[in-house]
């Protein structure tokens, strides 16, 4: 169909052997071809299984593990993409109806959409926690000692909502930066969701959850199990970094 053309379909993998497969699958499944992959120096048999599939073309192979911001825009100045949606996948998240269309047909009736978000489920059927209010520098801190996890968090009800989880979002090129990139490089690793989702919010556009569109995903909550961690250290930095770049705005929400 025509409304393939208009998405990108960005997905970024490291030793994500277990889990390619069944996202690769999900995608050929449903005919999507302009697929693209950042190879960030797994150590495992994710490479091979990408290569073997219909996406052997659109690879960017790296030798050094960088940045979850930098990675997807380095997709988009590597390939030259040039379209009206952009849509961020985790490689350990997989799908059995087509909630790509269903996601571009809701953004598709309002040019105010800026991003646009299915619920997202366990592989066991529970919900995930991933239409949120943004987070204050309190949540963060007990996130990262251990005092709070994601099942506490509270799941928006509401089309509107503040901000969704980066595993899958489809983003408009309305959000766009002139030098060819979506997310903040700055975050190295967790804040570049929130960040976006931020961003349109200030230019006036809308972030919203599509209740009949869904997905399912293998969570890893990497920074919540344990407190001295480097992936605890990029979160804590990321949100740090956040609040510093938005200021009052974030600070008043």
């Amino acid at each position: 169909m025509s409304y393939k053309k208009d998405i990108s379909i960005l997905v970024v993998t490291h030793n994500h052997e277990n889990y390619i497969g069944q996202l690769i699958q999900s995608l050929e499944n449903f005919d999507y071809k302009d697929v693209y992959f950042c190879e960030a120096n797994s150590s495992d048999g994710t490479l091979g299984v990408i290569e073997g599939s219909t996406f052997r073309d659109n690879i960017l192979k790296k030798d050094i593990l960088e940045g979850f911001s930098k990675n997807n825009n380095d997709l988009i100045r590597h390939f030259n993409l040039k379209t009206k949606y952009y849509l961020f996948l985790n490689p350990d998240l997989y799908f059995e109806t087509d909630f790509i269309l269903q996601l571009y047909q809701e953004m598709a009736k309002d040019g105010n959409i800026g991003i646009a978000t299915p619920l997202i489920y366990f592989p066991d059927g529970k919900i995930q926690t991933t239409w949120k209010k943004f987070p204050s520098i309190l949540q963060v801190i007990k996130k990262r000692l251990g005092l709070m996890k994601i099942t506490d968090e509270i799941q928006l009800e509401t089309p509107d909502i503040d901000w969704c989880l980066g595993a899958c979002m489809l983003i408009s090129e309305k959000l766009l930066k002139k030098n060819a990139t979506l997310l903040d490089e700055r975050y190295r690793l967790y804040c570049e969701d929130v960040d976006i989702c931020f961003e349109a919010k200030q230019k006036g556009l809308k972030v919203i959850g599509v209740k009949d569109a869904y997905a399912f995903h293998h969570l890893n909550q990497m920074s919540s199990k344990r407190i001295f961690s480097r992936y605890n250290y990029w979160n804590i930095s990321s949100i740090l970094k956040f609040a510093y770049k938005w200021n009052w705005k974030y600070l008043s929400k």
